[in-house]
């Protein structure tokens, strides 16, 4: 019997090109760390390749869902999920097919998260849970903690401070999340790279999930009503639209196609 709740056989998924797919869904208050300064996504996700071919410009990874699309001091930038190729040379040590949880001040630039680094195989599913709370960045894997990081304030335990970049790299890299006007995306952040593969069970609380809570969504599905701001369920043809059950703040889908598990 399996203990988890992945897509079986036969199960409706949508299955994103990596050249220009995504779902396009209205920002809202809800999906921003500020608003009660905590915020968890959870997402069922199967890459189908481990070198996505529309990568960052000069980079080699892509965002694969996220908030935020212009940078600089008008920026919006909020936070993303950003997964890096299997072949990486273009950083130094190499993180091939790294997935990370990233929150950005407004201007974007650096950005503290939190990260998983193990094998990633082509065609299967992976449960991903990136969380927020006042001060830190939480990464699960598979229902597994993985690790933690401080974006402000004093090292929290085991969650390590970050620094700015050189000169400065004595300074703490401090993030104040904000509420900006960007939409939020899956298969993208800013349409500046792409996923391929798939995803279903998109889902947001504006408040820090518990380890139970986490392991809960993954053996069973099991979503906490508490705090659940966004659900996009994805698993049956809705057509061109992305039904958000949780709020009816629906999204839409560009170049996205509904697949079955096989």
């Amino acid at each position: 019997m399996s203990t988890n709740s992945a897509p079986r056989p036969g199960d409706v998924y949508l299955k994103f090109n990596g050249y220009d797919a995504y779902v396009e869904i209205p920002s809202q208050l809800h999906y921003s760390i500020s608003t009660t300064g905590e915020l968890t996504i959870a997402a069922w996700m199967r890459p189908d390749t481990l070198n996505f071919p529309h990568v960052e410009a000069h980079s080699d990874y892509i965002h694969w869902l996220g908030k935020g699309e212009i940078s600089g001091g008008a920026g919006n930038q909020e936070w993303t999920f950003r997964m890096y190729n299997h072949h990486d040379p273009l950083d130094s040590p190499s993180r091939p097919n790294r997935i990370s949880f990233y929150l950005f001040n407004p201007q974007g630039g650096l950005g503290v998260g939190s990260y998983v680094q193990v094998p990633i195989h082509e065609g299967q599913w992976i449960h991903v849970v990136g969380v927020a709370d006042t001060s830190r960045t939480l990464f699960y894997k598979d229902r597994k903690f993985i690790r933690c990081d401080t974006y402000r304030g004093p090292a929290q335990g085991p969650c390590p401070i970050h620094h700015q970049a050189p000169p400065n790299d004595d300074i703490q890299l401090v993030i104040e999340p904000r509420a900006g006007r960007a939409p939020l995306r899956l298969g993208t952040k800013d349409l500046g790279s792409f996923f391929k593969g798939g995803l279903t069970r998109v889902r947001l609380w504006n408040r820090a999930l518990h380890a139970s809570e986490i392991s809960g969504l993954y053996t069973a599905d099991a979503a906490p009503q508490v705090g659940l701001v966004a659900e996009f369920l994805l698993n049956s043809d809705t057509g061109t639209a992305a039904f958000d059950t949780a709020q009816g703040n629906h999204g839409g889908i560009v170049n996205a196609t509904w697949a079955a598990q096989a």
